[in-house]
């Protein structure tokens, strides 16, 4: 059909909407339900969520102003005219009107919604399920919001702060006092094993991946007005490198393999020495060059960031270099806290728990309550031991309840009279350590009496913590990289979790009130 222009204004087609729009009842409205419910319990969590928003765009102004200064005092003044420049805080900053942003109310439904989804709003399924909820619909326009771009909602909740998380926490604990849920007197502590966003490291994939990426961010310095690092040979030796890494990797395990091993391993580090030597010339020759004066400030923050990390690759290829020489051809074995394990996250360290199989991640410690609530998360950075963590746990479980637990349960891997001292003197009547270490610990007159027993029957409790919480909330699968984002993820999955439970536990109550009417 043909078609043509015209100057007429043609109206937009009237939306169709039912007549009659019901909400599922689903899981999901009772948990925006719960939420917004917290929130009206406790505004605090409104007004600490503005806070952040605030620091992050006074910060992001002070870097304005001084860039707008960069680029006044790059002309020249005018004559007798002298104008003292003042240090500026961003703290001490005012905030005009500027662009709408994301409302506090928003930010905060959307991180609670990140830690139900299991700390994911980028994943195809998570963008799917955001645009296709009838309940988010119906929570969103209830109260005349509208549904941000996930780009959007992105930004602004990752900025919330760890801070901000604990005091949603905190005011959650205290609305299950309220609501009667739990008296918080009787506390398990176990620790689970979860695993990086990374894949499992072998040298020789980490060695080449990191020498890549330094030469990769050399190659980027021209967006900043510098010239890039100079290639020669570098793209070569790189090249090579990935072939003998995949060679590497297919005569493992095969017949004559470790001296196939020897032979790749040789050309491998003899090519990443020739390569991290050429990167950091180039990098000294860049930093003698460099006046990064004549950047705006705001462009001096990403440079040094770039610079810091290709430093830091480049550090890390010698240590590699240096430990898989020593291992392949010296039999050497280093410590793996002294290994680089992840390219794409340091802190993450090899946990090994029990007969299961080792992961690359973390070791959080949670501890539960007789109802199920979590009551405390520790992420200790590194494979912590279990026994040097359960007095700071048991503390932050006291103080964020406000109650002294007559009874604490755990296993073996606890087991230390100092520890266990400790927590007695913080006004615990009872700590029952499963296990030979613990039964050396314990009288023998409590260890059979029978508040003992029950607390070691119990104890395996926490294990159905551990598979709810890591099969309904991927607590054991971690999609953010570093030790503090790694906290925030987990902490806004714990934050889920107790919502979810305080639904139950309430639903329970209902159940029991009328089986008893």
């Amino acid at each position: 059909m043909p078609t043509c222009a015209t100057q007429q204004k043609l109206a937009e087609a009237a939306p169709i909407y039912n007549l009659i729009l019901p909400v599922p009842d689903t899981d999901f409205r009772d948990y925006l339900d719960e939420v917004d419910a917290l929130s009206r319990f406790a505004p605090k969590i409104i007004e600490e969520i503005e806070k952040d928003l605030d620091a992050n765009a006074r910060a992001k102004k002070k870097l304005r102003i001084e860039d707008r200064k960069f680029f006044e005092i790059t002309t020249l003044d005018l004559p007798d005219l002298h104008v003292a420049d003042a240090e500026l805080l961003a703290d001490q900053l005012e905030l005009g009107t500027g662009r709408p942003r994301m409302s506090a109310e928003l930010v905060y439904l959307f991180v609670m919604i990140r830690g139900f989804l299991g700390g994911s709003l980028a994943s195809k399924t998570s963008r799917r399920f955001l645009r296709e909820s009838m309940s988010l619909y119906a929570y969103l326009d209830n109260r005349d919001l509208t549904m941000p771009g996930v780009t959007t909602i992105l930004e602004n909740i990752n900025l919330v702060s760890a801070k901000t998380l604990n005091v949603i926490f905190d005011e959650q604990i205290k609305f299950v006092l309220k609501e009667d849920l739990d008296d918080f007197l009787k506390l398990t502590i176990d620790s689970t094993s979860v695993k990086a966003n990374s894949s499992w490291p072998t040298d020789a994939k980490i060695l080449t991946g990191l020498l890549m990426r330094a030469n990769r961010l050399g190659q980027k310095l021209n967006v900043f007005g510098f010239e890039n690092f100079r290639q020669g040979w570098v793209a070569r030796w790189l090249e090579e490198m990935d072939k003998l890494v995949f060679q590497i990797c297919l005569v493992a395990g095969k017949a004559n393999s470790i001296v196939k091993l020897k032979k790749r391993y040789r050309g491998l580090l003899r090519l990443g020495r020739k390569a991290a030597n050429a990167l950091t010339t180039e990098l000294n020759r860049l930093e003698q060059e460099l006046l990064i004066e004549t950047l705006p400030p705001s462009r001096r923050v990403l440079l040094q960031r770039v610079l810091d990390q290709v430093k830091a690759d480049l550090a890390d290829g010698n240590r590699v270099i240096d430990y898989a020489n020593d291992r392949v051809f010296h039999d050497k074995k280093l410590p793996s806290t002294e290994k680089v394990l992840s390219l794409s996250d340091g802190s993450a360290a090899y946990i090994k728990k029990g007969s299961r199989l080792p992961v690359i991640g973390y070791r959080p410690q949670l501890v539960r309550s007789a109802n199920g609530f979590v009551t405390s998360l520790i992420v200790p950075e590194g494979n912590a031991a279990d026994s040097i963590e359960l007095v700071p746990a048991i503390r932050e479980s006291i103080k964020r309840t406000g109650v002294t637990a007559a009874l604490v349960s755990t296993d073996d891997g606890y087991a230390s009279a100092k520890g266990r001292d400790e927590v007695l003197d913080m006004g615990v009547e009872d700590i029952s350590i499963s296990g030979a270490k613990g039964k050396k610990l314990t009288g023998l007159n409590e260890w059979e009496s029978e508040t003992y027993r029950g607390a070691r029957r119990d104890r395996s409790a926490v294990e159905s913590l551990m598979f709810t919480i890591k099969d309904g909330f991927e607590f054991g699968e971690l999609g953010r990289r570093g030790i503090e984002a790694v906290r925030s993820e987990l902490m806004e999955k714990v934050l889920a979790y107790n919502c979810c439970r305080i639904i139950l536990m309430r639903k329970r109550r209902r159940e029991a009130l009328d089986k008893a009417a």
